[in-house]
């Protein structure tokens, strides 16, 4: 599987998420935008559901993942139910969010649930996105930002086409991470040149045994523009 070369999926705004190596290892960005891709604020994209032992995020209305999480909390007691009922819990949180937001703009959106498989015996990734409306395990790289030839580039150079094999989360996460931050990519809806993430870099990682969860580095404002 090749990070640069076999991406499947590409989108705006973190989070992406590596299944495998005894773990799910997610990382996510800090930046709060709007709908036109002004930055407003920063904060924590994870929603930590420890007891399933799972982890909710995503990318689109910041509400969304928040409604996910929240009804997967208390409706159930292990990562492999909520996986299974995902479809239903994500089009609720949809509903949530229409009628809390009437007169909100219809976004693309994307909720990542992480977790360890009791049933299956491993670490899973699972995705629900908007264009898709199917939920699937994801066990491959995404990147934050759009796939592009300068994209490639980078992680080419960086020695991050060889495939899952020879990846490691824990240092390459974050290179591919700042990949993405130092790079300028056009706004779907302004055309302005942003960077795709910024704020900071946070790595969550869920195993059999539970969920840590830190940022790794801190970017400010000035080098992130």
């Amino acid at each position: 599987m090749h990070l640069a070369g076999d991406l499947v999926r590409q989108w705006r705004g973190c989070p992406y998420g590596v299944a495998g190596f005894g773990a799910v290892h997610v990382l996510t960005d800090g930046w709060l935008r709007g709908p036109e891709g002004q930055v407003f604020g920063t904060a924590q994209k994870v929603r930590i559901l420890r007891h399933l032992p799972a982890v909710v995020s995503g990318r689109g209305p910041s509400e969304l993942p928040e409604y996910f999480a929240d009804r997967a909390r208390w409706r159930f007691v292990s990562f492999d139910e909520a996986v299974s009922n995902m479809h239903e819990t994500y089009t609720i949180a949809l509903a949530q969010f229409g009628t809390a937001n009437p007169q909100a703009r219809a976004r693309p959106n994307l909720i990542l649930m992480a977790g360890w498989s009791e049933e299956r015996g491993r670490p899973e990734c699972w995705v629900m996105d908007s264009g898709s409306e199917a939920a699937g395990p994801q066990q491959i790289m995404n990147t934050c930002a759009p796939l592009s030839p300068e994209l490639i580039g980078r992680l080419v150079a960086m020695g991050l086409s060889g495939g899952m094999a020879s990846f490691d989360p824990s240092r390459d996460g974050l290179r591919v991470m700042r990949a993405q931050r130092d790079l300028r990519f056009p706004h779907p809806v302004s055309g302005e040149k942003q960077p795709a993430l910024g704020g900071f870099c946070q790595h969550t990682v869920i195993t059999a045994d539970g969920i840590t969860t830190r940022i790794v580095e801190r970017w400010p404002a000035a080098q992130a523009a």
